[in-house]
């Protein structure tokens, strides 16, 4: 079966029966900086741009093999849809050295009364051209940061017609976050929780002038690429970061704004569900079956997430960084075969908790690409 075979089968939540299937699942290794590692060279050259990463992943596939789904986007993509600052390899850190986020407070108070007055672009576009390394400035800033964008999607329309003609999907064509996430991102974690306490119906009210754009936006970028998934980065939502109760109130209503908008524009959403998701995932039962793949990393009870979403949505994971970065290819292998079990069930896709380490062994790579031979 071909990698696309695999994962139409996986999205169809078909389960498999034991005596007369041949239970064959897709492997989705989350691969974007550790690309460097089997094709020997450096983080830096990762982020020369999206020429470099694809050969350094296509060489990375040439040493570990290929897999059944791949991830579309390299370091220097993922650094700038993702709307932190960043602390660039080779040039605020050693060549070798894993991008760093910056947490720190960009995003004002009085932004969100800017929201609520002019829409999300009228903050948004000043803010990801400040927060660039270096930052656009002058009278072309605001076209530099939308030709950024452009960009993003024009590379992940490229890559696409690569991976299409291995026979192998792309995890998702676009990307986007939840106004919560974003702003949390954006105003720090200490400051946005502050926010949450001292200013709650501006924060809503925000998130709900946002969210439009953000679909909007979403939904053309994947149609322009004529794709037909998005990547919801919602990672700071789960209870790793929030109560259930304040991602009721919060969280909830735009993310499930979002996830329904593109179901409906007939694109699955794929909830990339970083941290501890249990509490919230019972929310997810209120979209319709199917309509959904939401990608665990560990932190999640993987057995207890497939009994909620069982029959309902599809689990992407969710081999823990943990393992693949000090396990051995044995332990890869074990951890491999509790999700063997869970994917017998059907709406199944095994993959790596988030990304995959830097640190992990090329061997432990193998195994996990080979976990259903």
């Amino acid at each position: 079966m071909t990698g696309q075979q695999k994962f139409d089968h996986a999205m169809s939540m078909k389960p498999f029966e034991k005596k007369q299937d041949i239970p064959i699942f897709p492997v989705f290794p989350h691969t974007c900086t550790w690309a460097a590692v089997p094709a020997d060279v450096t983080q830096a050259y990762l982020f020369r741009g999206n020429k470099s990463w694809m050969e350094a992943y296509k060489k990375t596939c040439d040493v570990v093999g290929w897999p059944d789904v791949a991830f579309p986007l390299g370091p220097k993509t993922v650094t700038y849809i993702e709307q932190m600052a960043v602390r660039i390899p080779g040039k605020d850190l050693g060549p070798n050295e894993l991008f760093q986020f910056v947490e720190k407070e960009g995003m004002k108070e009085e932004d969100y009364d800017l929201i609520i007055a002019k829409g999300f672009g009228a903050w948004q576009m000043p803010y990801v051209a400040s927060i660039q390394n270096p930052p656009f400035t002058g009278p072309f800033a605001k076209f530099k940061t939308i030709f950024g964008f452009i960009k993003c999607g024009m590379e992940v329309g490229q890559n696409r017609k690569f991976w299409d003609s291995k026979n192998i999907p792309m995890m998702f064509h676009g990307g986007t976050a939840p106004a919560f996430d974003t702003f949390s991102m954006s105003r720090g974690m200490g400051e946005f929780a502050c926010d949450l306490y001292d200013c709650p119906e501006k924060v809503k009210a925000a998130c709900e002038k946002a969210t439009p754009e953000i679909i909007a936006t979403g939904i053309n970028g994947v149609k322009k690429s004529g794709g037909d998934r998005i990547a919801i980065f919602a990672m700071r939502c789960s209870a790793t970061f929030i109560s259930p109760a304040m991602f009721e109130e919060f969280a909830w209503p735009y993310l499930k704004q979002m996830m329904l908008a593109f179901h409906e524009a007939g694109i699955t959403p794929v909830l990339h569900a970083d941290g501890n998701w249990l509490p919230m995932l019972p929310y997810l039962l209120e979209l319709p079956d199917g309509s959904y793949i939401v990608e665990l990393d560990g932190d999640t009870d993987i057995e207890k997430a497939y009994e909620i979403l069982k029959g309902h949505g599809i689990i992407r994971g969710d081999v823990p960084p943990a393992i693949m970065a000090f396990g051995t290819a044995e332990d890869v292998k074990n951890y491999c075969d509790k999700l063997v079990n869970l994917a017998m069930g059907g709406g199944f896709i095994i993959g790596t908790g988030c990304e995959v380490p830097l640190n992990t062994p090329i061997e432990n790579m193998k195994a996990l690409l080979n976990c259903t031979k």
